[in-house]
């Protein structure tokens, strides 16, 4: 786990310990729950581990899109899959990697609960300070940026445009930026140049900006 003054990186590592942390306390909670639906895309990864963790094998999923880009929002989210599992009389856990504004979450809230389950709860690896309502679980809080290990070709691939202000293809100095961008998110330097070189591979397409 690296963590400066704006960001906080999470490793591989770092998700294993917090998801088994964030298990015990639902666990210890009393509640047990049918099913678990995973926000796509963020929540999908830590939906299934809980999945896993809590013996839980009815998972489903559901879309909302919210972001655009780093601290740059929508002023609304919007739900582009919908539910397609059964929740109907069932115990529902909600899971998303982080709640911000808690806009995206509580609109998962209110379209779960059109298909009638028995009661919902949420969990969260990370919650903002700011957001509007409090997740039934979480593991912590903070008002930082959090890179999770499932989305750094994404976070990368922003910063070079917030930053640099040009396509990854059109950096002069890969060596240079990775050393930037290790420096300002914690990630190793090494991971961050090889993933804009991946970008720079998939970005040399024909009508490409």
């Amino acid at each position: 786990m690296n963590e400066n003054e704006k960001f906080l990186t999470l490793e591989w590592g770092d998700i294993e310990d917090i998801m088994l942390s964030l298990a015990e306390k639902i666990l210890n909670s009393g509640i047990r729950f049918n099913v678990i639906v995973g926000v796509l895309r963020g929540g999908w990864i830590p939906a299934r581990i809980l999945a896993d963790l809590l013996d839980i094998n009815e998972i489903g999923a559901l879309e909302v899109k919210f972001y655009k880009g780093i601290e740059e929002r929508r002023e609304r989210p919007v739900i582009t899959q919908p539910l397609i599992i059964d929740v109907k009389d069932k115990n529902v856990l909600i899971v998303d990697d982080v709640c911000d504004t808690g806009k995206s979450l509580q609109m998962a809230i209110n379209a779960l609960s059109l298909h009638g389950p028995k009661s919902i709860q949420t969990a969260v690896i990370y919650t903002k300070p700011w957001s509007t309502i409090e997740p039934d679980f979480y593991y912590g809080r903070s008002s930082k940026w959090i890179i999770f290990p499932w989305e750094t070709r994404e976070v990368i691939e922003e910063i070079i445009h917030a930053e640099y202000k040009v396509y990854p293809r059109k950096l002069d100095d890969i060596e240079q930026v990775a050393q930037d961008i290790s420096e300002k998110t914690g990630m190793s330097k090494k991971v961050v140049k090889k993933i804009i070189s991946m970008v720079v591979m998939n970005r040399l397409i024909p009508g490409d900006g």
